[in-house]
């Protein structure tokens, strides 16, 4: 009889052993602590089986570990924020706005994109998707040098590039994205300076592409 309890409590003191090691590895060596059901169940039917005054304790075998989900999100977000920073983003209550220089998207009176602008329009795409714009309105803006005919045309082709390529580069649903040319009826900077001559740094800012990207 004594040899029996004795089998038994060395098999409890295995099972028990072996449970908390696993709960206490190292947090570094451990990627998912799992202790198999029969196990527990076991380890408590000898725990009983001791009697109330052993102080029975159920085990939860179930250990879950997320900390590389979290990090990955709060990394991923770090890296969405140093973006739109980058970008000079202005957020407002409905979305962000995001204005690029049409000096770098495009050529000279061209409206096909810059291989060197692809860079920053693909962190423009990324912050598209991370948001999960519902709507993402892209307007060309050009200045005054030219018809307003022409002007309006160009703007039209730009705007309309840059959708294109948030489409085919960066994998944005083309059918949340808008397009608006405004030509030169919109300049955010005198085009000439009070004396009637050209104003270079003002038609500068003036060419432009704007992208709102509204919240969801």
């Amino acid at each position: 009889m004594k040899s029996k309890k004795f089998l038994f409590i060395l098999l409890l003191t295995v099972i028990l052993a072996s449970t908390l090691f696993c709960l206490t590895k190292p947090a570094q060596e451990e990627e998912e602590v799992v202790i198999p059901p029969e196990a527990h169940k076991n380890a408590i039917k000898a725990l009983k089986a001791l009697g109330p005054n052993r102080g029975a304790k159920e085990i939860d075998y179930r250990v879950v570990k997320i900390e590389g989900v979290v990090l990955g999100i709060e990394a991923r977000s770090e890296e969405i924020q140093a973006a739109l920073k980058d970008l000079g983003a202005k957020e407002t209550e409905t979305g962000y706005q995001i204005d690029l220089p049409g000096d770098i998207l495009f050529d000279f009176d061209k409206w096909d994109i810059r291989t060197d602008a692809e860079e920053t329009l693909k962190k423009v795409g990324e912050i598209i998707k991370a948001y999960e714009s519902p709507k993402v309105v892209i307007s060309g803006h050009t200045d005054s040098k030219g018809s307003e005919e022409y002007n309006q045309k160009l703007s039209e082709k730009r705007a309309e590039s840059v959708k294109n390529w948030f489409a085919k580069k960066a994998r944005i649903n083309p059918e949340i994205m808008e397009t608006i040319g405004y030509g030169e009826s919109k300049p955010v900077a005198p085009n000439t300076n009070p004396d009637g001559s050209d104003n270079p740094e003002g038609r500068e800012k003036n060419r432009r592409v704007e992208i709102f990207i509204k919240k969801k």
